[in-house]
């Protein structure tokens, strides 16, 4: 695939990352990995009912101000978490994120200081359910960062890692993994992560590589038809990383 200028322009990307989104780019479709994402009741033959359900009702109450616990509880739900019981919060949750009904001009630049507020907010979530609310919420802008997207693209399991994207480590507890907190590099290496996804939207979209969104989508309005989106893109890694750990790619 022909790369339309710089990889990322002006973003926050650190050079040895843009090389290797260009590698990444080059190695793989990117179209067809999103074709191939799977989570639950979410295959792209089906259209995505889960997650288009999910959009339309976290990013309807993010517009009008009304996050909630019952929101993060069907984000938890849809995620597998372990123990719901842990997730508490005070309502609404007072986090902007839509301005006029628009993704809001900061979500980009300050993506950190967003997800750590979110964190303070909804107490039972760490990294991954935070980055997965706000890629529900916002799925123009953001992505979900997971413990397998770790392992592939960051560090922690060294045989599983392809493209060093991220200074993010999965840490193992027996038999799952876990995206800590408490790692110097988070919350900044998730602003670091939506940047990424940005640029390798950008790139595509750039390219006239079609996004190839069930109907299901395009036809709710919860995407232009063809174009990429963060969230499109993290489906398209996720997938990917799926592949590394069951060692088909």
């Amino acid at each position: 695939m022909g790369m339309v200028g710089r990889i990322g322009g002006n973003m926050p990307i650190p050079e040895y990352v843009r090389r290797q989104i260009v590698r990444l780019l080059y190695d793989n479709d990117l179209a067809g990995l999103y074709r191939s994402y799977r989570w639950g009741s979410d295959l792209w033959e089906d259209g995505f009912p889960d997650i288009a359900r999910l959009e339309h009702e976290v990013s309807e109450a993010a517009r009008n101000g009304r996050l909630s616990l019952s929101q993060a509880l069907d984000v938890a739900e849809w995620g597998g978490i372990r123990d719901r019981t842990r997730i508490r919060c005070s309502e609404p949750i007072r986090i902007i994120l839509y301005i006029d009904g628009k993704p809001a001009p900061w979500l980009m630049s300050k993506a950190d200081e967003i997800v750590h507020i979110l964190e303070t907010w909804v107490r039972g979530f760490g990294p991954t359910y935070s980055s997965k609310f706000l890629r529900f919420a916002v799925p123009q802008v953001y992505g979900a960062i997971d413990t397998r997207l770790v392992r592939v693209f960051g560090s922690g399991d060294p045989g599983m890692q392809r493209y060093r994207l991220l200074d993010l480590e999965a840490t193992r507890f027996d038999t799952r993994w876990a995206v800590l907190a408490s790692q110097r590099s988070w919350p900044k290496e998730y602003a670091t992560w939506i940047a990424i996804l940005r640029a390798i939207a950008d790139a595509l979209n750039q390219n006239e590589v079609r996004c190839p969104h069930p109907e299901r989508l395009t036809r709710a309005g919860l995407r232009a038809d063809g174009i990429w989106a963060a969230a499109d893109v993290e489906m398209a890694l996720f997938s990917y990383a799926t592949g590394v750990l069951e060692g088909r790619y």
